[in-house]
Parts: C-alpha cells; structure tokens; sequence
C-alpha cells in the first residue's frame, strides 16, 4: 500500500463517536420544569448557565495543543469530534436560556459572567493548566450525567429540555476520555503529570460547585423565590441524597491509576438513546 493511500484511508477513518447537528425548539416551556419546584428548575437552569461559555473554552483549551497531537491521528480525529460536539451543546443551551427570557430570568447575563471568568482563567493560565481544567470538569460532567440519565430525567415535564439534558449527557458520556487522553499523550502518567492534574481538578470543583450555587441563588431572587423555604427544603434534602452517590464517583480522579473508562455506561447510553430516539435523528457532521 502506498503511502498516499495510506493518508487518505487515516483521513477518511471515523471518530469513535459521532457529531449531532441538533435543532431543539423551546416553545411554550413551562417556569418551572424540574419536578415543579423553583429551587429545582433554578439550580439545573443555573448549571446550564455555565455550558456555553464552559464549553468553548474546553474547544479552546484543546484547539492550542491540539498541533501536538497530530503523531496520533486517532486521537486528533476524536479531538475534532470532541470540539464538534461540545459546540452544539455551547449552541443548543444558549438557545434554551434565550426561550427562558419570557420569565424573566435572563439566564444570558449568567453565560456573560461565565465568558469573563473563564476568559481571564484563560489568560493567567499556561495551556497546560488551561487543558487540566477540561480534563477536571469533563470527570464531573462524565459523573454528573449518569445520574441525569439514571434518575434525575424523570424530573424533568418539558419533553424538549428533557431531550436537551440527555442528548447533552449521551455525549458527554462518548468522549468522557478525549481531553484525559490528549493530556496523557502530551504529559505522561508520572508524578508531575498527577500532581498537577488533581490540584487543578480540585480548583475547578470548587469553582464550579461555587458559580452553579450562586446562580440557583441569583435566579431564585429574580424570580421572587429567595425565601421559599419549602422549595429549599425539598432540593436540599435531594441534593444530599445526589452528593452522597456522586462524590465516591468525582474523588475516583484523585487515583494514580485513573481513567476514565474505568467506568462503562454502554448500556445506559443505549437506553438512553432509545428513550429519546436519538438514533432516528442523527445526522454526522464530516
């Protein structure tokens, strides 16, 4: 075989996961729709505030070692799969929160506030660092999505945020392992790889966990529910119940030996799929 059909049939191979141009339609969502309750819909709205600034910044946080990684070609293309995907989740969440801007909520402001301080995170940071933050919130995203594909779906009324959520999580769960790859590829598994991995990794915990709570907070008050302490009571006594099974599975990260493959949620993803008929619509991107 020559060396020209070689390069082509490498280019031509195809990512381990697809890319889905998705169009969702948020007509006529409801105020309030995870499981009824103003703490609850504030506190996911709050976390999808986060997504599409969070989201370019991972692409942009691959895009500057990706030239790196072209000496393995399986990866640079599952890079460029990754990118495509969490582009359409930066695309599909920026248009949920414009609908929620008939309640006034203006979750928008939020994505802005997310813009700068990732931008400035981005600036003070050497790529590498920049990498370790995607690699640290894409664990926590990988963890949180399998109980949104579990359990917590089942809260949620609206047909088309629903799809949202597990569409995004399906996702989320195909290249769970891309950013880890490409810093292991790039930096190693030794010691001054692991330390640096998880500092950053417990940065980005608690930067997250820090702005997704001040968001449920701001939200509540535009909407006239800071003091609804019954709302509070019922999402506080979830969450606890949430945390006592995702933090065993976040603090897996800190392992010397950790990969996040270590975990295979094959067929929860394909009940998932199948539940929102994912399979039917999916068109690649190439």
């Amino acid at each position: 075989m020559s060396s020209s059909i070689a390069k082509k049939e490498i280019k031509k191979a195809p990512t381990s996961f697809p890319v889905r141009r998705m169009d969702y339609e948020f007509f006529a969502t409801p105020k309030y729709w995870c499981n009824n309750d103003p703490a609850f819909t504030h506190y996911f709205t709050g976390l999808s505030a986060l997504f599409p600034e969070g989201e370019s910044y991972f692409v942009r946080s691959v895009r500057a070692l990706r030239p790196q990684i072209k000496s393995n070609p399986a990866l640079d293309r599952d890079i460029g799969a990754f990118i495509g995907q969490e582009a359409m989740h930066s695309k599909e969440h920026h248009a949920f929160h414009v609908s929620a801007q008939q309640y006034g909520l203006d979750p928008q402001s939020l994505e802005k506030a997310t813009g700068v301080i990732l931008t400035t995170i981005e600036k003070i940071f050497p790529k590498k660092w920049n990498l370790l933050v995607t690699v640290g919130l894409e664990h926590y995203t990988a963890v949180l999505v399998v109980e949104m594909m579990e359990t917590i779906h089942n809260l949620i009324s609206d047909q088309t945020i629903k799809n949202l959520w597990l569409w995004h999580s399906i996702e989320e769960t195909e290249h769970k392992a891309v950013a880890y790859d490409m810093y292991e590829h790039l930096y190693g598994k030794g010691l001054d790889a692991y330390i640096p991995r998880v500092t950053l990794f417990t940065f980005s915990m608690v930067l997250v966990t820090l702005f997704s709570n001040v968001y449920q907070f701001v939200l509540m008050s535009r909407d006239g529910q800071l003091l609804n302490l019954k709302s509070w009571l019922k999402f506080t006594a979830f969450s606890a119940s949430e945390y006592r099974k995702i933090i065993p599975k976040l603090m897996t990260y800190y392992r010397r030996d950790f990969h996040p493959n270590q975990t295979d949620e094959t067929l929860l993803v394909a009940a998932t799929k199948k539940r929102i008929n994912l399979d039917t619509i999916t068109r690649k991107l190439n």
